[in-house]
């Protein structure tokens, strides 16, 4: 028996560095990409911008999984649990920053139940009202929420997600009251304003722009520092008045923590080549999208910077 032992301990100290278990043979099957959010939202339309590349690129099929409730938790919570083997990752926005200083008891430990792998992708959203609202600039809603107290809604993809952080940033900014009324996902809530139900709603363009070709909502302004190349007559929310106001909406992946380096930094390259095609670029034109594929270790960086920036805007005392 001892000597079987020491013979199959021999034959793994033979095996090479980079090998099946540093991810040399990585991937062997496909791979899934858990969304936070529900289908046909902004996270789900961006995640299937480049799939199909990451697929091309990768030899094997890139499976996209919408798992949207609990303000992005529930589908957070299953990639923290994965085997962390590179078979299952998350495409996460700073819901992943913000929802520690949102949320008690967290399944999970951020950022240590993860393995970040890359930030990808930066854009400004927009700022809309039914197309009937009587108002069509932040300064005549500002005015009209005055004259009409507690009475303005805005709908967000769920609290803790971009569109929602969003909001609230705009109420401080503004000091004009908003119930928010979270959604389970972002296209959802832009649905609510197009058909009444809700005021207001800051979202991504792949979500609005079908509804502003149908009149059905109308953009009072975009939430980036600057404006956006494919709407250079809508003002920020910043020109409207509030100088500094800026609401960007950022992506990136993440693997399970204990995800091996050679399989991390692997996935981090095929998704700088998968987002250099030109026809992801083009399908991110919709957004104003701008890809920026960091390194690991930036991304790392990153998400700790935006974790001390919620921690200072939503407070200490706004677990739940």
């Amino acid at each position: 028996m001892l000597k079987k032992l020491l013979v199959v301990i021999g034959a793994v100290a033979l095996i090479p560095a980079g090998s099946a278990f540093g991810g040399d043979k990585y991937p062997e099957r496909p791979i899934k990409v858990v969304v936070p959010f529900s289908a046909g939202g902004g996270g789900d339309y961006i995640a299937r911008s480049w799939s199909n590349e990451l697929s091309q690129v990768l030899k094997q099929p890139v499976i996209i999984e919408n798992k949207g409730g609990g303000g992005t938790v529930i589908g957070t919570q299953q990639v923290a649990s994965a085997d962390p083997d590179g078979y299952t990752v998350l495409f996460v926005s700073q819901a992943i920053a913000a929802n520690p200083y949102l949320r008690a008891n967290m399944p999970y430990e951020t950022p240590g139940s993860f393995a970040p792998v890359a930030k990808l992708i930066t854009y400004g959203m927009g700022f809309a009202a039914n197309a009937q609202a009587p108002y069509n600039n932040v300064q005549e809603l500002i005015a009209y929420g005055k004259q009409n107290p507690d009475k303005l809604t805005v709908a967000t993809g769920g609290e803790g997600s971009a569109t929602d952080l969003a909001a609230g940033q705009f109420i401080d900014a503004t000091g004009i009251k908003m119930v928010k009324v979270p959604f389970k996902g972002s296209g959802a809530a832009a649905t609510a304003v197009a058909s009444g139900h809700v005021d207001l709603v800051f979202t991504g363009m792949s979500q609005l722009k079908p509804l502003i070709d149908g009149n059905r909502v109308k953009l009072l302004a975009t939430s980036g520092e600057k404006r956006m190349t494919s709407l250079a007559n809508v003002p920020t929310v910043a020109e409207q008045g509030f100088p500094g106001f800026n609401a960007v909406v950022w992506w990136g992946v993440l693997a399970p923590a204990g995800t091996p380096v050679a399989v991390v930094e692997k996935l981090n390259q095929a998704l700088k080549t998968s987002l250099a095609d030109p026809e992801v670029k083009k399908r991110l034109d919709v957004i104003d999208g701008v890809i920026e594929v960091s390194s690991p270790a930036e991304y790392a960086a990153f998400i700790k910077s935006e974790m001390a920036k919620f921690s200072k805007l939503i407070g200490p005392d706004a677990k739940k």
